[in-house]
């Protein structure tokens, strides 16, 4: 398995899931109140539910704070740094030395934290673009039609797809649509079950448009997740902006919504790209089983399901979601003395990485055992 396999599973484990959306917000401010006609949480539910979004364009803005613990650069000698050399700033300037995975994993851990600026534009099922605003460079990523482009202004390098067809085909809710706090909204709300607490809190204003926040607090002693707050549009039922909380920490973990929001289609021209001139190009041929499409028919919603997260890797379920790797499925640069390796603390039954929403137990087997519960929680598992 290659090193994506963190990419592939953290959604899963978080099941509730979050990590690394690139889109967001202001938090939602308890002072900003507006008066709007009263609702229950199962009516905000079935108004985010019924919500029928999907042109819009607008500014966002993500905060993570996930306290991840120090990362190491890669150094001349092996993963850490020569004697009083300085870390790397950029981990993705890491030198040759360290492993493919290691590079990837540190990559994936730097962008778990700080703030990510971008842009997002949607124009029905099949036209899309965002454009992320990290430091001086720019990435782009656009869909129009079965066009698909990747470009980034700082390497000047860009990358060219084309969809096959689909006849009688649909997108799934959001699939052809930019990460956004609907798609994070749609995370927590299929999460919730009887084990969750659902009020709706006095009315705001978000991304400048009057707004309901819809709270979740799980019934769950071995959360991560202390509470989850949905910013709904009231005039659209789209989710704005959505804020996690973490158990212990003070500050919220991540804070994702637009700081602006128009529902209305963008221009067209917005979604037109060519390379520019000098421009690196390469074709790219989409792999099938990641299009994320299907017609709607449960056998197939649930078949992507299950291609995505095998029932046999899924231990307990909603707000207490563990995932369990077996040896053979964790690349031996995560499991040994790799990076992850440095950064885990020793624990009883293995090794232990911990953030403030998501742990993940390495244990002496081999096995990679992760989610958004307590450490305890995981090591029961690993005995189970």
């Amino acid at each position: 398995m290659k090193a994506a396999v963190l990419r592939k599973w953290i959604p899963a484990v978080l099941a509730p899931a979050v990590v690394v959306a690139v889109v967001a917000g202001v938090s939602i401010s308890a002072t900003a109140q507006v008066k709007l006609e009263p609702k229950t949480p199962q009516q905000l539910v079935e108004m985010i539910a019924e919500s029928s979004v999907t042109d819009f364009s607008g500014e966002a803005r993500a905060t993570l704070d996930l306290g991840i613990p120090q990362i190491p650069s890669l150094g001349d000698s092996g993963l850490m740094p020569p004697p009083g050399a300085e870390p790397l700033s950029d981990p993705s300037a890491a030198p040759a030395t360290g492993t493919q995975t290691d590079t990837e994993l540190l990559k994936v851990l730097s962008s778990l934290s700080g703030t990510h600026e971008a842009r997002i534009y949607a124009d029905g099922p099949e036209k899309s673009r965002i454009q992320v605003m990290d430091g001086m460079g720019e990435e782009n990523f656009i869909r129009n039609g079965s066009t698909l482009w990747k470009y980034d202004s700082e390497e000047n390098t860009a990358v060219h797809s084309t969809l096959p067809e689909h006849s009688g085909e649909k997108p799934a809710r959001n699939a052809a649509v930019p990460t956004s706090p609907g798609e994070m909204a749609d995370k927590f709300l299929q999460t919730m079950g009887q084990d969750t607490e659902i009020t709706v809190q006095d009315s705001t204003r978000v991304a400048g448009r009057d707004a309901y926040t819809l709270e979740l607090v799980p019934r769950s002693g071995d959360s991560l997740i202390a509470k989850v707050s949905i910013g709904v549009d009231a005039a659209t039922g789209a989710p704005l902006e959505v804020v996690v909380d973490a158990v212990g920490q003070q500050e919220p973990a991540i804070t994702t919504g637009f700081t602006s929001f128009t529902p209305e289609a963008p221009d067209a021209e917005v979604f037109e790209f060519t390379p520019p001139e000098g421009a690196s190009v390469s074709e790219y041929d989409f792999p099938q089983q990641s299009l994320g499409l299907h017609n709607g028919s449960k056998e197939t919603t649930e078949h992507t399901k299950n291609a995505m997260m095998p029932e046999e890797n899924i231990v307990g379920s909603g707000w207490e979601s563990i995932v369990v790797l077996p040896a053979k499925d964790v690349p031996e640069d995560l499991s040994g003395d790799g990076l992850l390796g440095q950064l885990a603390t020793p624990v009883e039954g293995g090794k232990l990485l911990h953030t403030s929403l998501l742990n993940v137990l390495i244990t002496p087997d081999g096995r990679m055992i992760l989610g958004s519960v307590s450490a305890a929680r995981l090591q029961a598992a690993a005995n189970e």
